[in-house]
């Protein structure tokens, strides 16, 4: 596009939840970053109804559209579950389509690998795997309406299935900047965890520490979004999305 000189940022929400968690960042900020929440099936408008309880499938859907999406420079955040999917994305577009983001963000989760099978939680009946959720402050957010709230807690299941069974492909090292954040009251990830995406790219690792507790994206907006501002737009645009965000 001659003369845009715009990032889009794609985001891909934490565990069991739609991507419209996303949707106020977009309303917050201006042309000078196109935030595009990326949607999971079985959630929020995909059109599949059911979501994916394996990795590749699910990249199959996701894949294709963010390649579709990078019509300008790129950046990719995370959020929990949606971390790995991001570095997972990040590194198959480099792979696949020869497309580097400028920067790849993951927040709320360490490196990803597969648990130990006893910290492990999808296959548990629905209220001992909340009860563990819940243990460890990585509940999300109940919607009020029951019928949303069931289809999330499916959506839940689904995702912790793929968590638990993911193995990374050690040939996944991206060749961009990471940024790793943590919630300051977070019980679930520490900074060591945090440290540990050092090991997923051939550019530097900065780590963040944000006020709240693991679900700080849902508090700590302005401070996010002044993250994204100073590193991917250039400066008159990061003052006015910097102010534009302390207005909310």
């Amino acid at each position: 596009m001659t003369g845009d000189t715009s990032v889009r940022l794609f985001c891909l929400p934490f565990e069991g939840v739609s991507a419209g968690v996303y949707l106020p960042w977009a309303e917050a900020v201006g042309p000078a970053l196109v935030v595009t929440p990326v949607e999971l099936p079985g959630r929020g408008r995909h059109p599949r109804t059911r979501p994916c309880g394996a990795l590749e499938p699910l990249l199959a859907e996701i894949i294709p559209y963010v390649a579709r999406m990078c019509d300008r420079p790129f950046a990719l955040y995370g959020h929990g579950f949606g971390a790995l999917l991001a570095y997972e994305i990040a590194a198959r577009l480099e792979w696949e389509h020869d497309a580097v983001a400028e920067r790849l963000y993951v927040s709320g989760s360490g490196m990803p690998h597969r648990p130990v099978p006893e910290r492990a939680v999808g296959h548990l009946p629905d209220a001992a795997m909340i009860r563990r959720l819940r243990e460890r402050g990585r509940m999300p957010p109940a919607d009020p309406d029951p019928r949303r709230a069931a289809r999330a807690l499916t959506a839940l299941r689904a995702d912790l299935t793929v968590m638990e069974a993911y193995r990374r492909d050690p040939r996944h090292v991206v060749h961009c900047p990471v940024t790793a954040l943590g919630g300051q009251r977070d019980r679930s990830v520490t900074g060591a965890d945090l440290a540990g995406w050092r090991r997923c790219t051939r550019r530097a690792l900065r780590v963040e520490s944000l006020p709240g507790d693991h679900y700080f994206p849902l508090t700590a907006r302005r401070e996010l979004l002044g993250i994204f501002a100073r590193d991917l737009i250039r400066p008159p645009a990061a003052r006015r999305l910097l102010a534009a965000a302390a207005g909310y």
